[in-house]
C-alpha cells in the first residue's frame, strides 16, 4: 500500500503529459540499443601501494563516508595445492583457521572476541586463492586486526569444531545425491577434465575422514606462506597509521617449516599489436570425454551443461583473449547482447535460465605443472523443462557452430564492446573495490596497465578476430553435454 501510495504522489506531482516519445527511442531488440561512448578512466595507482619489512605489498584506499574498515588478505594457496588423496583440505584448513580458535583464545572465546568488536572475520578458499576478511568499525581496528593476525599464524584447529564441521558435511554428502545441481557439477568436472584431475576431484566421506587437526596444520605450515601474498585495506584510516601497524603484525611473517610447491604466478607482460598471430597458447580445448551424457533424476526440471576445457594464455594482452570476452559477451553476456537468452528465452522460450561463463586463465609458458591443470572450462548451463533437453542443447551447438562459421555484425560487436565498457566502472567504484581490484592483479600478476588499456584493446577486436578466437577456442564436436533430468520425458 505504502509503495502504491508513493507512486500516487510521484504521479500528482509530475508535470502533465504532452507528447509521446519517439518510436525510435525504444528499439525493438537488445542488439539495436546504443550507448554514448564510454570516457571513464581507471583510478590511478600512485600514492596506494606500499611494502611492508618484509615486501609484502598492501593497496590502500581511504575513505572517511563511513567509520568503518575491510581488509582482507589473500594468500595464492587453493585446491591447486591439495595433494593426492587431500580433496577439500584447502577450503576445510580455512574453514576451521577462523573457526577453531587461534592464538591464545579457544572457538568460543575467538568468536566472543570479534563480537565485542562489532567485527566479522571470515576465511575462505577456492581453486587458486585463500581469502581472510576482516570488517570492522575504525575504533575496532586495531584490535581486529590482532586477531586476524592469530587467525593467519596461529590457528589452533580446535579437534570439537573440527568434529562438528565433518559431521556436517557429512550430512551434505547425503543430500548431494538428489541434488540435481551437484550432480551436474560432480559429472561435468569428471567428463570435462578427466577423472584424474584436480579439478574434477570431490568431497568424499574418505577425504572427509582424513580431515584430522594435524593434517589442516600440516597444510597451514606448507602452505600459508608469504610468498605472493597480498592486502588490501579500505575504509576510515589514515595510510600512514594503518601501515605501520601492518608493519608490526605481519612485516616479519617469514616462510617457515616445509618448502611449498608453488604455482608459478601468472605472466605479467602486456603489449604486442592486437591482431598479431601468436602461437598456440591453450592446450587441447575439447573435454576429456566429449559426447551427449544423460543422468536420470525425476522432477519437473532438467539441469543441463554444455561445453569443455577452457583457454590458456600466457599474457595478458593476447589479441585472442580480448576477442573471447567479446565472444562471451555477444554470446551470453549480462549487458545488451545475449544470443543465447534472445533465442532460447525469447524466441524458442526453451529455457528458464541461461549462464554462460568461460575462464581465461593466464599462465606463463615456463609454469609446466600450472599448465598441466588445465585452464578452467567452458560451460553453457540451462534449465528447461525434460522434454525441452534435447532442443535447447542443440541450439546451443548451432549457436556455437555460427561463430565459428560466419562473422559477428558489426553492430552486435559494437553493442557488446559498449556494454564491456559501460560496466568498466563497476570495478572501481568504491575504495572497497579500487583497493581490491589493485590487489587482485598483484595476486594474480596482471600488470595495472591492464585497465588503461582496456578500451583500446576492446576496440580493436574486429569481427575476423572473434571468428578466429572461436575457431581456436571452441569445439562444438569436442563438447560434453551433460543433462541431469528425467530421462523417460519424452524429447
Amino acid at each position: 500500500m505504502s509503495r502504491l501510495l508513493a507512486l500516487a504522489v510521484l504521479a500528482a506531482a509530475a508535470p502533465p503529459f504532452t507528447a509521446p516519445l519517439p518510436a525510435q527511442a525504444i528499439p525493438e531488440r537488445p542488439e539495436e540499443l546504443r550507448f554514448a561512448p564510454s570516457a571513464f578512466d581507471p583510478p590511478p595507482t600512485d600514492g596506494l601501494r606500499f611494502e611492508l619489512g618484509n615486501g609484502l605489498p598492501v593497496y590502500v584506499v581511504p575513505d572517511r563516508g563511513l567509520p568503518l574498515v575491510d581488509v582482507v588478505l589473500a594468500l595464492p594457496v587453493g585446491d591447486r595445492n591439495e595433494g593426492p588423496g587431500e580433496d577439500g583440505l584447502a577450503s576445510m584448513t580455512a574453514a576451521m583457521a577462523r573457526r577453531g580458535g587461534a592464538g591464545d583464545l579457544g572457538p568460543e572465546q575467538l568468536d566472543d572476541a570479534i563480537d565485542a568488536l562489532g567485527a566479522r572475520i571470515q576465511a575462505s578458499s577456492s581453486w587458486g586463492r585463500t581469502v581472510l576478511v576482516l570488517d570492522t568499525g575504525s575504533e575496532a581496528l586495531d584490535r581486529g586486526l590482532e586477531l586476524l593476525a592469530a587467525i593467519l599464524f596461529e590457528p589452533r584447529f580446535d579437534d570439537e569444531r573440527l568434529e562438528q564441521a565433518k559431521g556436517n558435511l557429512r550430512v551434505s554428502l547425503l543430500a548431494e545425491a538428489d541434488d540435481p545441481r551437484a550432480v551436474l557439477d560432480r559429472e561435468w568436472l569428471r567428463l570435462v577434465h578427466g577423472p584424474d584431475s584436480k579439478r574434477s576431484r570431490r568431497l568424499t566421506e574418505a577425504s572427509v575422514a582424513a580431515f584430522e587437526r594435524g593434517v589442516l596444520a600440516r597444510f597451514h605450515r606448507r602452505h600459508w606462506r608469504p610468498e605472493g601474498a597480498v592486502i588490501a585495506v579500505s575504509g576510515d584510516i589514515d595510510a600512514g597509521r594503518l601501515v605501520a601497524r601492518l608493519d608490526e603484525l605481519f612485516g616479519d611473517w617469514e616462510a617457515a617449516g616445509e618448502e611449498a610447491a608453488q604455482p608459478g604466478p601468472a605472466s605479467r607482460t602486456l603489449g604486442g599489436a592486437p591482431g598479431d598471430e601468436r602461437s598456440e597458447a591453450s592446450s587441447n580445448v575439447v573435454a576429456a570425454s566429449p559426447g551427449r551424457w544423460t543422468f536420470h533424476r525425476e522432477g519437473p526440471q532438467a539441469a543441463i551443461a554444455i561445453g569443455h576445457r577452457g583457454a590458456v594464455f600466457d599474457t595478458w594482452d593476447d589479441p585472442d583473449r580480448w576477442a573471447l570476452m567479446l565472444l562471451t559477451e555477444i554470446l551470453d553476456g549480462p549487458g545488451a547482447v545475449s544470443r543465447l537468452r534472445s533465442r532460447l528465452q525469447l524466441e524458442e522460450g526453451l529455457t528458464y535460465r541461461v549462464l554462460t561463463w568461460f575462464d581465461l586463465d593466464v599462465v606463463p609458458a615456463a609454469s609446466v605443472s600450472a599448465r598441466s591443470q588445465g585452464g578452467g572450462e567452458f560451460r553453457v548451463f540451462l534449465e528447461t523443462a525434460p522434454e525441452s533437453a534435447a532442443t535447447a542443447a542443440d541450439s546451443v551447438l548451432e549457436e556455437l557452430r555460427r561463430l565459428r562459421q560466419e562473422h559477428v555484425p558489426e553492430t552486435e560487436i559494437t553493442t557488446a564492446r559498449q556494454s564491456l565498457l559501460a560496466r568498466l566502472p563497476l570495478l572501481f567504484d568504491r575504495a572497497e573495490t579500487i583497493a581490491g581490484r589493485y590487489a587482485e592483479d598483484e595476486l594474480l600478476g596482471r600488470p595495472h596497465e591492464y585497465w588503461a588499456m582496456y578500451r583500446e584493446r576492446l576496440l580493436a577486436v574486429t569481427a575476423a578476430g572473434i571468428r578466429r578466437a572461436a575457431r581456436r577456442f571452441i569445439d562444438p564436436e569436442g563438447v560434453a553435454v551433460v543433462v541431469v533430468g528425467d530421462s523417460a520425458a519424452p524429447q
